[in-house]
């Protein structure tokens, strides 16, 4: 996987368990226990200190069956700094689909399309 230009790299150091969890959850992700960390840390982030933020903004947008076009901008209203991008809405959804179930949560297709 090509590194994306945004990302920064960080040596760290974990105790065992937490090396062993990670572990756990790349092979159950079916990834690299890199991927495994920045997921983990992106949901900590949204579950924990997005919320009522960008995140937070990002998720209600997306559960009122917005576009991912339509979440970026009221993203953009609420917080007129933010460098939010198409990429983290897309996120997002993805993450409210794992976590709710997709028939809660529609793709950006069925927003569209419940649009027209």
């Amino acid at each position: 996987m090509a590194i994306a230009k945004h990302m920064k790299r960080l040596t760290i150091t974990l105790p065992e368990e937490y090396v062993a969890g990670l572990e756990d959850l790349a092979e159950d992700m079916q990834t690299s226990i890199s991927e495994a960390v920045r997921e983990a840390v992106a949901t900590y982030l949204m579950e924990n200190y997005w919320k009522g933020t960008i995140g937070g903004a990002a998720r209600k947008a997306i559960l009122a069956g917005a576009t991912n076009d339509q979440a970026l901008s009221r993203v953009k209203e609420e917080f007129p700094s933010a460098a939010t991008s198409i990429a983290s809405i897309v996120w997002y959804r993805s993450k409210l689909r794992k976590e709710l179930g997709e028939a809660k949560v529609p793709t950006d297709r069925q927003a569209r399309s419940a649009k027209e």
